[in-house]
């Protein structure tokens, strides 16, 4: 805030002659203050460059010293290098042992680490790096230079030497230990004196240059002393000269305030002056006030119109939710709509194939045919659901992509087994061209790449009645030209199926890819369709960020040509607007949760080798599945007995690595689950489990191809690879017949007629063993009564033998004491009395010791294992509960299920479920609808779970909805599996087997 005084100089009141006074009094005050700054100044800065001159001159002698200690430090290093080398000699030529070479080693070893310029300790360095460091750091010095140069040539001597010993040592050409460590200890005396000679010049250098340092220091005190002091007077010589000036100054201003103060009085008429321009200022005010109303009221109209759109946005919203509700109908209506179709769509199909099946005969050819026919139509009605949930989910953009390594091998492997038998069919060829140069995988979405390509080809084969269907997987060409800016196509390929059909015209290429629209649409078109198919083809290509061309010529063909990302698909399909979630596309069984490991059941190739690794450690299964992979095989992981039964069933698996501790059952129950199907008991199982040998109970049927305690070996698995692989690469089974008996060999030999089984008879003990010890055999049938001994003393001989001893089954006559029978479990599980059925049983022991695949018997052969493997014995007498609300769906199921020896009580809601349950406790598994009256599935799931007596009852949900978590809902609410409408007969009594033999086990 300005003084009185600085207003009225403002203002030109004061005279010039004053302020010019008062201007020189200020110049003269400064120029004293500048003065003695300056006095002050100069001598700090003449102290501090003195100082700073001693200190480098100190630095510098201090630096030479720490140099010279440095220097010494890396001699002795060098030294302890050199007598680390030269005592690992006397160890090593004594012993041989190659442990006492390591400090021999060590000293010859450069450090990567160790910089050349880098002289910190302690750091690792080698012979050759230190005696580098010690010529850089002696540069300076002549002296030293030449005595490193003498020291390089002592240190090589010494350095061959020892090289030489140890060669000789190695290769046994060593000459007299003694006459080798004296010289090697005479070299090391040389190198010693070298190295003491240069301790003592560094010795001498450090004695020189601490002197020189404290001839500085005592310089430096007395330098110090004489700055301190005269910076002292320079000091007192700035106050006094300082505050002589400001004595000066202050009586000036005093001289200049009372000058001020006779100015004042002409001051307050000035200001009366000021306050007559303040009203006119007032004045003005008033004018500015009545302009802000009117802005004000501006404001106000400009605030209506807010709120006018405030009031529109509002409606917007309305609207936006009464889109999002309308789609929340139309996706409750397509699951209402699923559910009314699939349900008795569900009965049609399983009453339409169960009487095509004709299994009582009681139809003729016609009658079963037609039954086929409805049977084929209830699929295409079903494909039609599909299709239409489909495109309303792309409409909705609620296609997810999952995207993952697809290998384009499987993709061809399995569109060519999906299309040749329709190549054959039609008498059209289909052909398949690859690019060489084109990746072996694609990151994208498999299953909708697949089901594009599956749509393309299909109508491929509709249109074409003669010619070729040609699929071409390649790199995209340049002058190819792609709509999506985002496709780069030095990074896309082009899937292209062409095809010899009848074309499209030019002006429909467009229109084809609208829903419901065809080439032709006229009610006598020839060829049918519902028009969907390209439409959903289009979509997904969009989803998986790619597009889809078409090139066409009425009369001749058409090409229609995928064009897909080769690397990351990261785009989702970008929503029309906000929906609700709409049905997924529905399957036998919804999609399986993420497996245990990223194995390889993507990428199989009809005809490869397959092996499955039921195992619940992630990291030794990933142990395993490496080790598979590296010998050809392409690999199943399942974390679970349940898993693992289910993949062996839906796969062709080659071989089987078990593991008995699994998180939900016991692995031998697995073994003996897999051991009773027909379908898999021919599958070598090799058993590797943490448990003991020894402490595991034998199997029931001694099913384990071999057995391997964890911890396990690189040699262990090797070995158990081969015993797998030489069962499966052997195409001859040698079988070892010991019996005397005449009639039975030729029976025996009549039962196991095969083009792949050699039968070696031998009608003595002492010729069987004789056979054992020479040959390799996948069983061994025995007699127990023999010409030249008992087959008891037969197998405590064959015990002894060297080498892996095949399984044996004994063949007798004679009814065995409890004492024999005891003795037997020593040495084989399988027994045989001959009679009635004896031949049933030892052609299902044989092919199951041969690991025989059923389809590869004769039929007669087949029909014998089937009557004594019946598939259905594991549901004979077995009750279960069926919940459904559908009378079609009930009797349709309980027909089906009925014919399996399966007992079914029915209910119609869950309610009636609870009371059936209390009512009959030999219920032992419940198929559960989800959505009827009363109570709905998943509320009687749920008490069904609260009650304990029913905690372990098995659940199978079933539902003709397909909502998205509809799954994850049934596995919530307490089921143990989920399965939607139309329902696969086949998958749903394979569910109920495995867990009606869990149930089993488990009680």
């Amino acid at each position: 805030m300005r003084d009185d005084a600085g207003l009225a100089l403002e203002r030109g009141d004061i005279p010039m002659t004053l302020v010019s006074r008062r201007e020189n009094w200020s110049a003269r005050h400064a120029t004293a203050i500048a003065i003695a700054i300056a006095i002050i100044t100069a001598s700090f800065l003449f102290a501090a460059l003195i100082f700073i001159s001693q200190s480098a001159s100190a630095d510098r002698a201090r630096g030479w010293v720490e140099h010279t200690y440095t220097v010494r430090r890396h001699i002795s290093l060098l030294q302890n290098l050199y007598q680390g080398a030269q005592a690992a000699q006397p160890g090593y030529l004594l012993t041989g042992d190659p442990g006492f070479l390591q400090s021999y080693r060590d000293a010859l070893r450069d450090s990567k680490n160790a910089s050349p310029s880098d002289t910190r300790t302690p750091m690792r360095r080698s012979i050759r790096q230190e005696l580098a460091l010690l010529r850089r750091m002696t540069a300076d010095n002549p002296s030293q230079r030449a005595n490193l140069d003498e020291l390089e040539v002592r240190s090589q001597a010494l350095l061959d030497h020892l090289a030489a010993g140890v060669e000789k040592r190695t290769t046994g050409r060593a000459a007299t230990i003694e006459d080798e460590l004296k010289q090697g200890a005479a070299l090391m005396a040389r190198v010693g004196e070298q190295l003491a000679i240069m301790t003592a010049e560094e010795q001498h250098l450090l004695k020189q240059r601490q002197e020189i340092d404290a001839a500085n220091l005592d310089h430096n005190k007395w330098l110090t002393g004489g700055i301190s002091l005269a910076s002292y007077l320079g000091m007192v010589l700035a106050v006094w000269f300082y505050q002589r000036s400001r004595g000066r100054s202050l009586a000036q201003e005093r001289l200049y305030t009372q000058e001020l103060e006779r100015r004042e009085e002409e001051l307050k008429v000035q200001q009366e002056e000021l306050k007559a321009s303040n009203e006119e200022i007032e004045a003005s005010n008033e004018e500015l006030e009545e302009k802000t109303c009117a802005l004000e009221e501006q404001n106000e109209r400009i605030q209506a119109q807010a709120d006018d759109l405030e009031a529109a946005k509002r409606l917007v919203e309305q609207k936006v939710r009464e889109v999002e509700q309308s789609s929340k109908y139309k996706s409750e209506f397509l699951a209402n709509m699923s559910h009314e179709l699939r349900t008795p769509l569900n009965s049609l199909l399983i009453l339409s194939r169960s009487l095509a099946a004709n299994e009582t005969g009681n139809l003729t050819e016609e009658q079963a045919e037609e039954a086929r026919v409805i049977h084929s139509g209830g699929l295409e009605l079903l494909n039609l659901i599909n299709d239409i949930l489909d495109l309303s989910k792309v409409e909705a953009g609620k296609i997810h992509v999952m995207a993952a390594d697809m290998p384009v091998d499987a993709l061809v492997a399995r569109l060519r087994a999906s299309f040749e038998p329709v190549s054959r069919d039609k008498g059209v060829a289909f052909q398949i061209e690859r690019d060489p140069l084109l990746p072996a995988n694609l990151h994208t979405d498999a299953q909708r790449v697949e089901q594009i390509l599956k749509n393309l080809l299909s109508n491929a084969f509709k249109f074409t009645a003669r010619g070729a269907v040609t699929l071409a997987l390649r790199r995209v060409s340049e002058d190819e030209t792609l709509q999506r800016a985002e496709l780069d196509p030095a990074h896309t390929v082009a899937l292209a199926v062409t095809d010899t059909g009848i074309g499209i015209e030019e002006g429909k290429l467009k229109d084809i890819f609208e829903a419901f629209q065809q080439e032709d649409g006229s009610i006598d078109r020839h060829y049918g369709g519902t028009g969907l198919g390209l439409t959903i083809a289009r979509k997904f290509a969009q989803v998986l960020g790619g597009e889809i061309h078409v090139r066409s010529v009425k009369g001749e063909g058409s090409t229609f040509t995928l064009y897909l990302p080769a690397g990351q698909v990261e785009r989702l399909a970008a929503p029309v607007a906000p929906v609700a979630a709409l049905p997924d596309p529905p399957n036998d069984v919804l999609p399986a949760p993420r497996p245990f490991v990223e194995d390889d059941r993507q990428a199989i190739i009809p005809g490869e080798r397959i092996l499955l690794v039921i195992e619940d450690d992630r990291a030794f299964a990933m142990t395993l599945m490496k080790t598979a992979r590296a010998r050809g095989y392409k690999v199943l992981v399942a974390d679970n007995g349940m898993t693992g039964l289910m993949l062996a069933a839906d796969h062709p698996v080659t071989a089987i690595l078990l593991d008995l501790r699994l998180p939900d059952m016991n692995g031998l129950r697995v073994l003996d689950q897999l051991k009773h199907g027909l379908n898999t008991r021919h599958i070598p199982v090799h058993v590797i489990s943490a448990i003991d040998e020894g402490d595991v109970p034998a199997t029931p049927r001694g099913a384990a191809l071999g057995y391997l305690a964890k911890p396990v070996s690189e040699e262990d698995l090797d070995r158990a690879f081969v015993r797998i692989e030489t069962v499966l690469e052997t195409e001859i089974k040698r079988v070892l017949l010991i019996e005397d008996d005449r009639a039975t060999q030729t029976a025996i030999r009549s039962l196991l007629a095969h083009k792949r089984i050699e039968i070696v008879v031998c009608e003595t003990g002492t010729a069987a063993l004789q056979q054992m010890a020479s040959g390799d055999f996948g069983c061994v049938i025995l007699d127990l009564s023999l010409p030249d001994m008992t087959g008891f003393e037969w197998l405590q001989a064959a015990e002894d033998l060297e080498g892996h001893r095949p399984p044996v089954i004994v063949h007798t006559a004679r009814d065995l004491t409890e004492e024999e029978n005891r003795s037997l479990v020593q040495y084989t599980e399988s027994v045989i009395i001959k009679g009635a059925s004896s031949p049933e049983r030892l052609l299902d022991e044989v092919t199951l010791f041969l690991h025989s695949v059923e389809s590869s018997l004769s039929h007669q052969q087949r029909a014998l294992i089937r009557m004594h493997h019946d598939p259905d014995e594991a549901l004979k007498d077995r009750t279960i509960l069926l919940v459904d609300d559908d009378m079609r769906n009930t009797f349709a199921l309980s027909k089906a299920l009925k014919k399996h020896g399966l007992t079914l009580v029915i209910a119609d809601n869950g309610q009636m479920a609870l009371d059936s349950l209390r009512e009959n406790p030999r219920i032992e598994l419940v198929i559960m609808d989800v959505m009827m009256p009363v109570m709905d599935g998943y509320q009687a799931i749920r008490e069904i779970r609260r009650n304990r007596e029913w905690a372990n009852l098995p659940i199978v949900a079933l539902t003709a909805r397909a909502m998205p978590g509809e799954a994850e809902s049934c596995i919530e609410a307490g089921a143990n599996d989920y399965m939607t409408k139309p329902v696969d007969i086949d998958r749903l009594l394979t569910l109920l087997r495995i867990w009606l033999f869990r149930q089993e086990q488990a009680a």
